[in-house]
């Protein structure tokens, strides 16, 4: 009746979980506003469509998303076609180690494409901008596109440029003094800076009025070049992609671990009490009687003590006398030899010899091999008669 009421709970318990399941699984997801510029991520924030457009603009080349540090990937460049490295987020930090990394490569003949709103301090220097400002209101512009605007946020942010500033200005936010998009040479490659990152995202790339933004802002750059798109420097701060973070990262996979996680605990809780706990197993004494007198009588033979081996044997043949025929054997005398005759139902002639042959043994100092085989063989067919 236990075990029956305990597999009920068990099959309410699966049932509660499978109804839960199937209810997150047909649950509509919810929508990830984030600005996290993930080509992987579908979000409005994501940048998933501007990696399926890449190759679109740059037919000549091949796309590459690179997971590694700058370093590393140039360490595995395996074309000598210039490369334009793109990098596309809110924040491009303080790494300024890293931002001079990407001057020398840029500097050997390749192209940097850095949008974001925060840039560290080493290219805008290089690049002759004296400070990233924030402007309230306003419509961006791409230049020699017929000055159409693209209403894109409230907020932009826009480039304060130094007197010397050499490069070009491609895009700006209600006029052509406040930069957002500049390009200038840096050795034998090209600086391209963009402070709007979001007119790369999916929100916008599929917006009816700002979804052709982002095909004005590349066809600046050469279509022969091989695309590097980074997603290295947005990421590294989130921690290891360890398997564990992997799986919760998705529903499916993070609500497959919960269950598996309360099933394992059912099974001990359920299982716990099903078992005992092990119990030895306790083996009685065992009987050694006979090998002790193995050790024993062997020990004897060895020594040639026949006289003690006869008494031993008496002794033993009148304690079974004893202990069967309940007679007492402190006298061996002709009253008990009709008795043990009587209750052995061996005949009282064979009994004398026997009793005669034991006294016999009983007063002698030494006892020869034939009185002793004689003794046995006068025992054991007592034995077999009685």
């Amino acid at each position: 009746m236990k075990r029956r009421q305990n597999l009920w709970i068990v099959f309410l318990v699966v049932a509660l979980m499978g109804i839960y399941t199937v209810y997150e699984v047909n649950q509509p997801q919810p929508v990830d506003w984030s600005m996290n510029f993930s080509v992987d991520k579908k979000g409005p924030f994501g940048t998933y469509i501007m990696k399926d457009a890449l190759p679109y603009m740059f037919p000549r080349g091949k796309v590459i998303v690179s997971r590694v540090s700058p370093w590393e990937r140039w360490r595995l460049k395996d074309s000598d076609l210039p490369e334009v490295y793109f990098f596309v987020s809110m924040y491009f930090g303080n790494m300024n180690e890293e931002a001079q990394l990407l001057l020398d490569y840029t500097g050997e003949g390749n192209t940097l494409f850095l949008s974001a709103e925060y840039i560290p301090d080493t290219l805008l220097t290089v690049a002759g901008v004296k400070e990233v400002q924030d402007s309230r209101g306003g419509m961006d512009y791409i230049r020699g596109f017929n000055e159409k605007a693209y209403p894109f946020r409230t907020k932009h942010k826009y480039f304060k440029l130094e007197d010397s500033f050499a490069g070009e200005v491609l895009g700006y936010v209600d006029s052509v003094n406040m930069p957002n998009f500049i390009r200038l040479p840096y050795g034998e490659g090209m600086i391209y800076l963009h402070a709007n990152p979001i007119a790369f995202t999916n929100l916008y790339l599929l917006d009816s009025l700002a979804g052709d933004y982002y095909q004005k802002a590349l066809s600046f750059l050469p279509p022969d070049l091989n695309v590097v798109w980074d997603e290295y420097m947005k990421n590294e701060r989130k921690g290891q992609a360890t398997p564990f973070r992997v799986l919760l990262q998705y529903p499916a996979l993070k609500w497959a671990y919960i269950l598996l996680l309360l099933g394992g605990i059912l099974y001990v809780l359920f299982r716990s009490k099903r078992e005992q706990r092990y119990i030895p197993v306790i083996r009685p004494p065992e009987n050694r009687t006979l090998e002790f007198v193995g050790v024993v009588s062997s020990l004897y033979y060895k020594h040639r003590d026949h006289v003690a081996i006869a008494n031993k044997r008496v002794d033993c043949f009148l304690e079974e006398v004893r202990y069967y025929y309940k007679l007492r054997t402190d006298e061996l005398n002709e009253e008990f030899m009709v008795l043990l005759s009587e209750r052995s139902g061996v005949s009282k002639g064979e009994v004398e010899k026997l009793v005669k042959l034991i006294l016999s043994i009983r007063g002698a100092e030494h006892v020869d091999k034939e009185e002793l085989r004689e003794l046995m063989k006068y025992i054991e067919l007592f034995k077999t008669k009685r």
